[in-house]
C-alpha cells in the first residue's frame, strides 16, 4: 500500500533497492568501483578556478565534477527502480562528457563556444521576455530597458552567440561513435515521446497495451543496461579528464574498470 500510496518516495522503496542490486550485482559492483575512481581522480586534480576567465582546464573539472554527478544520480534512480530518471540522468551525464571531451581537445577554443553558447542562450531568452512583454506588459519599462540595452551591447560588440549542439561536441572530443546513445536516450526517456510514454504500458515482454504501470518495479530488465550505459559514459568522461589532469597513475585502475565493463556487455574479447 505504502508504494502505491508514495511511490518512489516510500520507506519500501528499501525493499526494491536491495532487489535491484541483487539481480544486477555485476552491473552495481562496476559503477561503484568506477565511482571510486573518479572521485579520487578530482580530488587529486587540484585544479582552483581563481579569476573569471575560465581557463580550459577549469571548464574540463567543473565538467568533470557535473560527469560525476549526473552519473551519481542515474546509479541513485537505478537502484530504486525509476528507469527512466536513470536513462534521463544517463543522457545528461553524455552530454556533458561531449562538452568535456571537446574542452580537452580543443583548448582554449573550446572556452570561446562556451561564452558564445552562454550568450546565445541568454540573447534567445532577452529577445523572449521582450516579445512577450510588448504583447502582455508583464515587465516593467525599466526591466525591458535593461534587456534591450543587454541586446544592444551584443550586436555593438559583435559578441559570437552560436550555438554548440551535442553532435558537434561529441564529434570535436572524438566520442562521435558514442551520440547513438544520445538520441537513444533522448527519445526513451528524456524526452515525453511515444517511445519514453510507452515505458509505463509495457507488459515487460516489449508489448504495449493493458494497464498503466507504473513504480520500481516497473522496467527493472533495464537496471542492468542503464548502469552499462553510464559506466560507459563514466569511463569515457574519466579518461578525457585524466588526460588533461595529466595523472598517468590512475591508468590501470582504469584498464581495469574498461575489461570490467567490456566483461559485464558479453564483449568476446574481454
Amino acid at each position: 500500500m505504502s508504494i502505491l500510496e508514495q511511490g518512489f518516495l516510500s520507506p519500501d522503496i528499501v525493499r526494491f533497492i536491495r532487489e535491484h542490486r541483487h539481480a544486477n550485482a555485476a552491473a552495481f559492483e562496476l559503477a561503484e568501483g568506477l565511482n571510486k575512481t573518479a572521485q579520487k581522480l578530482m580530488a587529486a586534480a587540484r585544479v582552483k578556478i581563481e579569476s573569471e576567465s575560465y581557463s580550459e582546464k577549469n571548464l574540463a573539472q567543473l565538467l568533470f565534477v557535473r560527469t560525476l554527478s549526473n552519473f551519481q544520480g542515474a546509479i541513485l534512480m537505478a537502484e530504486r527502480g525509476a528507469v527512466v530518471e536513470a536513462r534521463t540522468l544517463a543522457r545528461t551525464c553524455l552530454e556533458t562528457v561531449f562538452a568535456l571531451a571537446a574542452a580537452v581537445k580543443m583548448d582554449q577554443t573550446f572556452v570561446h563556444k562556451m561564452i558564445a553558447n552562454d550568450m546565445g542562450s541568454r540573447r534567445k531568452g532577452a529577445n523572449w521576455l521582450l516579445e512577450r512583454s510588448s504583447q502582455d506588459e508583464f515587465l516593467a519599462p525599466e526591466s525591458q530597458a535593461e534587456l534591450q540595452s543587454f541586446l544592444d551591447k551584443l550586436q555593438s560588440e559583435n559578441t559570437p552567440t552560436s550555438g554548440f549542439p551535442a553532435e558537434d561536441m561529441a564529434r570535436r572530443g572524438g566520442l562521435h561513435d558514442l551520440y547513438i546513445f544520445f538520441r537513444q536516450l533522448s527519445s526513451d526517456a528524456a524526452h515525453p515521446m511515444l517511445d519514453a510514454l510507452n515505458r509505463y504500458a509495457d507488459d515487460g515482454q516489449g508489448h504495449v497495451g493493458g494497464d498503466i504501470m507504473w513504480g520500481p518495479d516497473c522496467g527493472s530488465a533495464e537496471i542492468g543496461p542503464t548502469i552499462e550505459l553510464a559506466c560507459c559514459f563514466l569511463l569515457a568522461g574519466t579518461v578525457a579528464f585524466k588526460e588533461i589532469a595529466n595523472a598517468a597513475d590512475f591508468d590501470d585502475a582504469l584498464e581495469a574498470h574498461w575489461l570490467a565493463y567490456k566483461k559485464l556487455i558479453g564483449d568476446p574479447e574481454a
